[in-house]
Order: C-alpha cells, then sequence, then structure tokens
C-alpha cells in the first residue's frame, strides 16, 4: 500500500507541477499580448506626432529633419507616380486579335490595328444592335 501511496503523490506532484507551468504560460502569453498591444499604440501615436510634426513644417525641415524630410518627399513622389501608373493600367483592355495592351477609349489597337471592341454601354448602336432592332420591327406589326 505504501508503494501506491508514493506513486499517487508523485502523480499528484506532478500534476500541480504541469498546471503551474501551464498557468505561467499562459500569464506570459497573456502579458506579450498586452504588452505588443502597448508597442501597437505607442507605434500609432508617434505617427501620428511625426505627421502632425511633417504637416507643421510643410515638408520643410531643419537641421537633423532635413534629410528625412527630403526621404519622405522621395517616396511620396515615387508613390504619387505608381499610382499614376495603376490608374493608366487600370483603363487598358486587351486587343482581341493580339492580345496586346490598348487604353479602353481607343477604337483601335496601338499595336496591330485591329478595331477594339467598344466597352460597355455606348450611344451609338452597333451593327449587331441594328440589325436586332429591325429583325424585331419586322415581326411587330
Amino acid at each position: 500500500m505504501d508503494f501506491l501511496n508514493k506513486v499517487g503523490e508523485s502523480l499528484t506532484s506532478f500534476g500541480n507541477g504541469m498546471s503551474a507551468r501551464t498557468k505561467n504560460i499562459m500569464d506570459q502569453s497573456n502579458l506579450n499580448s498586452q504588452l505588443r498591444q502597448h508597442e501597437n499604440t505607442l507605434k500609432g501615436l508617434y505617427e501620428t506626432i511625426g505627421r502632425q510634426y511633417y504637416a507643421e513644417k510643410q515638408g520643410k525641415g531643419e537641421g537633423e529633419y532635413a534629410e528625412i524630410f527630403e526621404q519622405v518627399a522621395g517616396v511620396e513622389a515615387l508613390t504619387d507616380e505608381l499610382r499614376k501608373k495603376i490608374e493608366i493600367a487600370k483603363s487598358m483592355v486587351p486587343c482581341p486579335k493580339c492580345g496586346g495592351l490598348t487604353e479602353s477609349t481607343s477604337r483601335f489597337c496601338k499595336n496591330c490595328g485591329n478595331p477594339m471592341q467598344p466597352s460597355g454601354n455606348t450611344d451609338a448602336p452597333s451593327a449587331d444592335d441594328t440589325a436586332t432592332q429591325s429583325n424585331s420591327g419586322d415581326t411587330q406589326s
């Protein structure tokens, strides 16, 4: 019986130790989560301070800020250029014949000269629309 009691005590002790370690890990995880939240809050506040300072100085940094302000201006110019390129790319459509990209408002492909199909609704009816209208007019009397 003494042996079984010792085994039981050992198992209880092991279980209590595991429980304590699990609680400790959970506490650490919770604290790490709180720490990340506060660090993110600080990051946002620092960003707000920087944006407000940059706006107040109207992009004209002095002293140690001059180089950073120049970098900001350079990156802003690059992002503006990329936005323009994206807008141009959005307005491009593939040619049904050669697959080359042409502006959606073009009547002919800039690569092969093939007539482009009109996209969306247009004011002028297409040849298919005209044929459909004349056929439907014949059947209705």
